[in-house]
């Protein structure tokens, strides 16, 4: 895609949710955190993105964009509130509040990616993807239930892993 294409697209298919973002980012950002600086992180992250696959739902993408940096920003926010213990108090062994905060902050951005990785499957793709990862089914019932081969479900499957772990990767999750 061309600079120019690549402008365009931005301009018909991000900038026309501008308002929307900034008006849900004034209702959702910590004290002390610029609308703007969200915007202008969440435009660079859009792009980003769009330099390394294509996307088919930009306002999903950029709303959950926005919402995982306001949580980095809470998250932020949340950490920098907790000291270390001094030698003299006492310790504890399991995780403080603060510490429990983020793991689930962590867990629903990685949900909310991963959403956004399956919705930027091919439809059979990613019909066969949910079947099998969040409904369980076995390889032979989502044959039979599409009307393809088993061979099919397992091709297709391995695409959309393939696809969603680039996803992943491309807006800088790495798993080991």
């Amino acid at each position: 895609m061309s600079p120019q294409q690549k402008a365009d697209w931005f301009e018909v298919e991000v900038r026309p949710n501008e308002y929307a973002l900034r008006a849900y980012l004034r209702n959702s950002l910590p004290e002390g955190v610029e609308v703007d600086d969200v915007v202008q992180e969440t435009f660079f992250r859009v792009m980003k993105i769009q330099n390394a696959a294509t996307i088919h739902n930009a306002r999903s993408l950029l709303f959950s964009i926005a919402r995982n940096i306001t949580r980095d920003h809470l998250r932020k926010k949340y950490t920098s509130r907790i000291s270390p213990l001094r030698e003299n108090e006492d310790s504890c062994d399991f995780p403080s509040d603060a510490d429990a905060f983020i793991e689930q902050l962590e867990v629903s951005d990685e949900v909310e990616l991963m959403k956004s990785a399956i919705t930027q499957l091919p439809e059979k793709c990613r019909i066969i993807f949910l079947l099998r990862n969040y409904h369980h089914l076995p390889h032979k019932e989502i044959a039979k239930r599409l009307n393809v081969s088993v061979k099919t479900v397992e091709t297709q499957l391995t695409i959309g892993f393939k696809k969603c772990r680039k996803f992943l990767e491309n807006v800088g999750v790495t798993r080991p």
